[in-house]
């Protein structure tokens, strides 16, 4: 954990506007700003409270701190044996420190854990066969992870931290448009540590995973979507493989939406028995494009094409045990030409 005592670059006042907000949690480098009125902490803003505000109104939104900030964040007393258990607990990466009266004393860190890395006996795979139908014409003629977000295409950004995981092999699965692919890797630093698999027919989202793993059956496979960018605890991660002794391991992000307008919230149709919420936020789950494979758990699944969901409802039915892991809400796909913007303009991709 990292405790932040000198809050001068994170502190802002609630009527700071977006853009000046983007600034100031870049200048900060620690994730998260803190909206102060009186020394009283009113709100936190994280990059996920960026992102929803962005994808809600655009990255010219006129709204402020007040409204994009979340007025609700998990807070802790001064006392630091309890931290832990609050971060455990809530799945976060800021805990701001307050007192009784909610005045603001500090704030602390989550700091993802940087000891050497060993995946051992694990492929990583990462899924670039897609068409990318919907990123419009403007990149028809470019594959989608080689689309540059500030300065760095996307299979660079995955390359560079699947690089550190000290893996036994990394392969990249291809069939559209694969030659630029392939000469992009073969003209980059990584050009002698990455394998390809050229489906000649397409295999669907997951089809690829199962050949391979057929091919290396004493390997685990660590799998990711080549239209992501995101943060993730790999220490976390590998510890939570192991000790849940899980036979696939699906990744989730947080994910946040407002709903623009006043919800009338009822349980039955009874005369004055509602309530009306003002712009509520809804929070989901959402499956992030990383999956964690134990070895040999496709030998009695024989489909060449196969996709994603439907391999996942097939180990189901042969009593696989399947698991779940929040990366938390640095994550963005890059689904369509909109999420280029966004994803620009998000502070935890440098």
């Amino acid at each position: 954990m990292k405790i932040i005592t000198n809050l001068n670059k994170l502190i802002i006042d609630k009527n700071l506007q977006l853009k000046e907000i983007l600034i100031k949690i870049n200048e900060g480098q620690e994730a998260v700003l803190l909206v102060v009125e009186h020394n009283k902490l009113l709100g936190v803003i994280t990059d996920g409270d960026i992102r929803r505000e962005i994808i809600s109104n655009g990255d010219t939104s006129s709204s402020k701190a007040f409204k994009i900030m979340n007025k609700n964040p998990v807070t802790a007393s001064d006392d630091a044996s309890m931290w832990s258990d609050y971060f455990i607990n809530n799945d976060i990466e800021h805990l701001p420190i307050v007192d009784s009266k909610n005045n603001l004393i500090r704030i602390i860190r989550n700091v993802k854990n940087t000891d050497a890395l060993y995946f051992r006996n694990t492929v990583g795979l990462i899924v670039a066969g897609g068409l990318g139908s919907r990123m419009g014409e403007k990149y028809s003629e470019t594959p989608k992870c080689l689309i540059k977000i500030k300065e760095k295409t996307i299979l660079e950004r995955s390359l560079q931290k699947l690089s550190n995981l000290n893996l036994d092999k990394i392969i990249i699965s291809v069939k559209h448009q694969h030659e630029k692919i392939i000469d992009f890797v073969n003209n980059s630093e990584f050009k002698n540590k990455i394998d390809f698999f050229i489906e000649e027919n397409s295999l669907g989202t997951a089809g690829s995973l199962v050949s391979l793993s057929k091919e290396y059956k004493d390997k685990d496979f660590f799998v990711f979507n080549s239209d992501i960018i995101f943060d993730l605890d790999f220490f976390n991660l590998n510890k939570f493989f192991g000790d849940t002794e899980t036979d696939l391991l699906i990744c989730t992000a947080q994910y946040e939406i407002e709903i623009p307008y006043g919800v009338l919230e009822k349980e039955t149709i009874v005369e004055n028995d509602f309530e009306i919420i003002e712009k509520p936020r809804l929070k989901y789950d959402i499956v992030a494009g990383i999956y964690y494979v134990k070895k040999n758990i496709f030998k009695d699944i024989n489909q060449d094409s196969i996709e994603m969901d439907e391999l996942i409802l097939r180990l189901k039915e042969n009593s696989r045990k399947i698991n779940y892991f929040n990366i938390g809400s640095n994550w963005i796909d890059i689904g369509n030409e909109k999420q280029i913007d966004v994803a620009n303009r998000l502070p935890f991709i440098n």
